[in-house]
């Protein structure tokens, strides 16, 4: 056994100390971190002029959004909102205004969450629409979510099992929903995303040469035409790919996390998922949504690993492998499928790079198999290990049946 993890650690020098794979991660690293912190660069602009900078103004919305956490989202709070934003004069830029920097702006959080519910396709809410809300709209504002929630999960085209589920799910969202301050969270959901195409591609470019590399250097000759030592040596280099791919994941998603919390502020865990999503249908957190994210983003880098191992052991050339890697990452990310299609449309949220995504994970439309409904985030983690899990042994015999000469 300890012959193995030789091979093992010989298989990570060969990769690590390559100069562009070293490179490579640092790139992922900076990049990572970077982009944590980049929406706080530079200044807010007001009627042509530098008004706050962003970082700034994320302290300021921090502060005021603390103030009102632990508030139930209720008919007093909504109605409070209204009574602040009802203080803003006509205005070109109504931002610009001191009515709203000193008295809405405060209750800026829960416009954007109450006008979203009242904003409907054929009818957009307003600023003056908002204004002039009722305390009646205020008492109906679950009532409305709800029937506008039900709307739409019928409008689909979900079987009657999968509606009846979501429709079971998001009676179990408690409400009031109990407002907290959130920022550190939402910024991870949206950069998961852009996080999990980061590992693709960092997966794909360690990884390209695993096998290909051997047919480039002349070193497969020796390999395979050993009787003894290649069923190990293989097997050291498949754990190798998928032990790097998972190291990649962890690292990436650690490190975005927890710069998160650092820069924006750590509470926000037990807030639930409907303060970003308000007709999200899942009775989740935020801490729950980020856990499952992260689980979706591990196992879509260790399928790409998968995927990268399966063309290195099949192609000649590293540089191929790379290509079809990035391609397959990048281009779903580039269009959309409509959910009017449900088999494409599912199909499309099976690509790694949409796998990473908050509203492929949390969609309200159900993947339908005979007799079973299942969650999507519930499905595409176990998609990715069932996928990963099958590619093994076909990157395994691609490589030891490869044919030498």
């Amino acid at each position: 056994m300890s012959g193995f993890w030789t091979l093992v650690g010989f298989e990570y020098k060969k990769i690590l100390g390559k100069p562009r794979v070293q490179l490579t991660l640092l790139l992922a690293v900076l990049i990572t971190a970077f982009s944590v912190g980049a929406t706080l660069l530079g200044s807010y602009y007001l009627e042509g002029r530098p008004y706050e900078t962003h970082y700034e103004a994320m302290v300021k919305d921090r502060d005021y959004a603390r103030a009102l956490s632990g508030r139930p989202l209720d008919k007093e709070l909504i109605m409070a909102t209204v009574r602040a934003y009802g203080q803003i004069p006509q205005a070109d830029t109504y931002q610009a205004t001191e009515e709203y920097q000193t008295i809405a702006r405060p209750y800026s959080s829960l416009y954007g969450i109450v006008r979203s519910v009242f904003n409907t396709g054929s009818k957009r809410f307003n600023m003056e629409d908002f204004q002039a809300l009722t305390p009646a709209q205020a008492e109906g504002f679950y009532t409305t979510r709800q029937e506008r929630l039900e709307q739409m999960i019928r409008q689909t085209q979900m079987g009657e099992a999968a509606k009846t589920q979501v429709l079971n799910l998001s009676e179990q969202v408690k409400t009031p929903l109990t407002f907290a301050y959130t920022e550190s969270y939402t910024r991870f959901f949206v950069l998961i995303n852009t996080l999990g195409l980061t590992a693709g591609f960092v997966t794909a470019i360690c990884l390209a040469p695993l096998f290909a590399g051997e047919y480039t250097s002349g070193a497969a000759q020796l390999i395979l035409s050993s009787k003894r030592g290649k069923n190990k040596l293989i097997a050291a280099k498949l754990l190798t790919g998928f032990s790097l791919a998972a190291l990649i994941s962890l690292v990436l998603s650690a490190l975005t996390f927890l710069l998160s919390r650092l820069i924006f502020g750590g509470e926000g865990a037990g807030a639930p998922l409907q303060l970003y999503l308000i007709f999200s249908p899942y009775p989740l957190t935020m801490g729950h949504t980020a856990l499952l994210l992260a689980l979706a983003a591990f196992l879509a880098c260790l399928m790409t690993a998968a995927l990268t191992m399966v063309l290195s052991a099949r192609l000649h050339s590293p540089f191929a492998v790379i290509i079809l890697i990035s391609a397959l990452l990048i281009a779903p990310m580039l269009g959309s499928v409509s959910e009017h299609n449900l088999l494409l449309y599912r199909l499309y949220h099976l690509f790694p790079t949409q796998m990473t995504a908050l509203w492929s994970v949390m969609d309200p439309i159900q993947y339908e198999l005979p007799g079973l409904v299942v969650k999507p985030y519930v499905f595409l983690p176990l998609f990715a290990a069932a996928v990963s899990a099958l590619l093994t042994p076909l990157a395994y015999r691609s490589f030891k049946h490869h044919q030498i000469g």
